[in-house]
């Protein structure tokens, strides 16, 4: 749906306006800071978990959407201008959000006028959203967002970055041995030795070696980064194909549906509830799935295959070269581009029969570009309806080189053989609508048996079907291999809702949640 233009210019002006509020997740995930800890927090006495969140907060740790990205400067500049830029210098960076039973251990209230979504209520590790997930069948999750016997519940998601060179000793109040009483947590390392080359782009990669952090939106309102304007650059004209607008990641903002993103409301909240003022503006909803990554099981599928590269064809990229470790991105119609390049390309255009990207392949799964629209123009519109910002790293375990995987230093060694340290992906992916965005990815498009033309397959690499297919399209015939084994299997995960700045200054207030006037 088309807006005009000036209801365009006035939903990027309020787009800007937030941008001291939204948390800054939304505009980055900090690779540069290659240390992380992921806190999985079970709250057990509100009292004192409300006064851990306060020094978290008087931390200056947990930062917004304006202390890492700039503003984009309006179509009609003001006097004043586009205000201040961003600094470049966060050494540490909390991001916190909250389970639906978090949120009420911690005594918020939904008000029942602006209730909160059915799924985010139910809960991503409840039975029913993992049957509808194609999770039923998986082995007893190790975590989740909801009450369960076989599993740690999570009332509070805590990502916490740092940056190993400048920051010594990142914050004690995050060391999972030292948290109050009333407070229990499981922790969650990442992996540094899977970001190489530190600078403001560092290559990002995954376990089982490929080039990740490729093909993610961009946000409309939001100043570019330097591999953003470079990949801008370098797109033939392309780049709108990534530009989504804020509403599909903030809520309170209008999306690509030309409406503002639905916000939730708690009772108490000091502002009259509606569409552009409730508890939930300006905030947004974090998927977070821990997936363990067999990098073995890969490793002999692909290179006892007959089909050559067929790891490159499961995945949809080619695996960087040894030779060129961090440029190398993507075969696209039988060269090898860097990842700037990447977005300048299109499926149907280019690639409509799946010879050089095979139809079913994850890249293609998980973003379908113009693929599965009758025109492009309706291709990549309803493509741009389902994306998401992903925000997770490379979790550690096993580390050969240090006594647990919080002491692990990132050694080369840590990506080779077929016991790496990092043991698979903490997925995190923002959106504000989970049913239209990540549960339509996972359910139609990752774990559904029909994509597009394809019928009784699944993603080669996140599907759970032990009988499930995968075909390479070729001329003059194809080939449909199967059944694969399984690749990865999911360990945890939940539905959490990162809360605007001043919704979390105002949640962790003792007594009556005190009033505090929202920006």
């Amino acid at each position: 749906m088309m807006m005009l233009t000036t209801k365009k210019d006035e939903a990027q002006e309020s787009f800007r306006q937030g941008f001291d509020d939204i948390p800054a997740i939304v505009g980055t995930g900090l690779p540069q800071l290659r240390r992380a800890r992921y806190l999985l927090v079970q709250v057990q006495e509100a009292r004192a978990a409300r006064q851990w969140l306060r020094e978290l907060m008087n931390s200056a740790v947990v930062h917004s959407l304006a202390r890492v990205r700039a503003r984009a400067a309006p179509r009609r500049k003001p006097k004043e201008g586009p205000g201040p830029k961003p600094s470049r210098d966060v050494r540490e960076m909390v991001t916190l959000a909250f389970s639906h039973a978090g949120l009420g251990v911690l005594g918020l209230k939904e008000d029942k006028r602006f209730p909160f979504p059915t799924a985010f209520a139910a809960g991503g590790a409840s039975a029913l959203r993992r049957r509808l997930l194609g999770d039923a069948q998986e082995p007893a999750w190790q975590w989740g967002d909801v009450a369960s016997d076989a599993a740690f519940q999570a009332h509070i998601f805590v990502a916490h970055y740092w940056s190993e060179t400048d920051v010594p000793q990142p914050l004690a109040l995050l060391d999972p041995a030292r948290l109050p009483a009333g407070l229990r947590a499981l922790s969650v390392a990442s992996c540094p030795s899977y970001i190489a080359a530190p600078s403001a782009d560092p290559a990002v990669f995954e376990p089982f070696g490929f080039r990740d952090g490729i093909g993610q939106p961009v946000i409309e309102g939001m100043g570019l980064s330097r591999a953003e304007k470079k990949a801008r650059d370098e797109s033939a004209g392309l780049f709108d194909d990534r530009l989504i607008q804020p509403g599909e990641f903030v809520l309170g903002q209008v999306n690509e549906y030309g409406e503002r993103a639905y916000c939730p409301n708690v009772e108490g909240w000091p502002r009259s509830a509606s569409a552009e003022s409730g508890f939930a503006r300006n905030g947004t909803y974090l998927a977070v799935r821990q997936i363990e990554q067999h990098v073995a099981v890969f490793n002999r599928f692909t290179a006892d295959h007959s089909v050559p590269m067929i790891g490159n064809l499961m995945v949809g990229r080619r695996k960087p070269d040894a030779s060129c470790p961090h440029e190398a991105g993507y075969s696209v119609l039988g060269s090898t581009v860097p990842p700037s390049e990447i977005d300048a390309f299109r499926y149907l255009t280019l690639d409509a029969n799946g010879l050089e990207c095979p139809r079913g392949a994850h890249a293609r799964r998980a973003n379908p570009r113009d693929a599965l629209g009758l025109r492009v123009e309706d291709g990549i519109a309803g493509a741009k309806l389902h994306r998401l910002l992903r925000r997770g790293r490379v979790y550690s375990e096993g580390c050969t080189q240090a006594s647990g995987a919080d002491a692990c230093e990132g050694h080369p060694a840590g990506r080779e053989g077929d016991t790496p340290c990092g043991r698979g992906l903490m997925f995190v992916a923002l959106n504000t609508d989970f049913e239209r965005q990540f549960e339509f990815v996972q359910k139609s498009w990752l774990a559904g048996s029909r994509f597009g033309d394809l019928s009784d397959e699944q993603d080669p690499l996140l599907g759970t079907d032990p009988q499930r297919s995968f075909s390479v399209q070729g001329c003059p015939v194809g080939e449909r291999i199967g059944p694969l084994p399984r690749f990865t299997t999911v360990r945890g995960g939940g539905y959490f809702f990162a809360p605007s700045l001043t919704a979390l200054r105002w949640m962790v207030q003792e007594k009556e949640m005190a009033a505090l006037q929202p920006a």
